[in-house]
């Protein structure tokens, strides 16, 4: 079987694709997840691989494959709760690579986050296309291109395919010094519906991600102060409440 995309529902003509696969911070994960619930986007098929197997993912008591496909109007999303093992990046890239031949997407829209640095601004936002018009509008956005550097993991081999294919395709990357980032998410999330024009409240996300970053604060604070030990900040991940 190795890695197979499984759609079940209704997919629209030349649709936007959101990858969201686990990044830094879960940004990619928290964002996709928040847009999944506030958009109330319909879950159109999986990925079934025996490159994951034994993993099964249940919420609201209903068991699902932990990569599935959403949708709502021109939107197709990529959703993912685990990462795919390094060794078989490769396989699971060039599988989308064929469905993507197969769905002719307008564009593909790869998110991310990467490791922070020292900026006037908290979670800065970096962008990455080589497609003209994209480039055009995420100037126009005030996005920082990235100019040097290296991209690794399944995002970096769907570029790589999209370019190589003449897929129109650009990657917003939060900067993130937390795991999770909700705000890190959120920032992402203002990014991506400014480029694709449609209306996400991020309000609740922000308000989750204040508290979340404040807790961590104190956790690094009494950490530092030799308080409290590695396991009190293992206790505290809760990436998705």
């Amino acid at each position: 079987m190795t890695t197979k995309i499984y759609i079940k529902g209704e997919l629209p003509k030349n649709p936007v694709i959101i990858e969201g696969f686990p990044s830094k911070g879960f940004v990619s994960t928290i964002a996709t997840r928040y847009m999944i619930d506030e958009m109330g986007m319909e879950n159109v098929g999986y990925v079934k691989s025996d490159r994951i197997q034994s993993i099964a993912v249940v919420h609201n008591s209903k068991p699902m494959y932990p990569i599935r496909i959403y949708r709502k109007d021109n939107l197709v999303l990529i959703f993912s709760e685990i990462s795919v093992p390094y060794q078989f990046v490769r396989e699971f890239a060039d599988t989308f690579d064929e469905w993507f031949q197969e769905i002719n997407p307008d564009k593909v829209v790869l998110l991310a986050g990467i490791t922070g640095r020292e900026t006037e601004k908290e979670h800065e936002i970096f962008g990455l296309t080589t497609h003209p018009e994209i480039k055009e509008k995420m100037d126009a956005m005030d996005v920082e291109t990235i100019e040097e550097g290296m991209l690794a993991g399944i995002s970096s081999d769907i570029l790589l395919n999209c370019l190589e294919n003449n897929i129109p395709v650009i990657s917003f990357m939060a900067e993130t010094k937390y795991s999770p980032d909700p705000l890190g998410a959120a920032s992402l999330l203002r990014i991506l519906s400014s480029f694709l024009e449609i209306d996400i409240d991020i309000e609740k996300l922000v308000s989750k991600g204040h508290e979340i970053e404040g807790e961590f604060e104190k956790l690094t604070s009494e950490f530092k102060r030799g308080k409290l030990d590695h396991r009190g900040m293992n206790e505290y991940s809760p990436m998705y409440q």
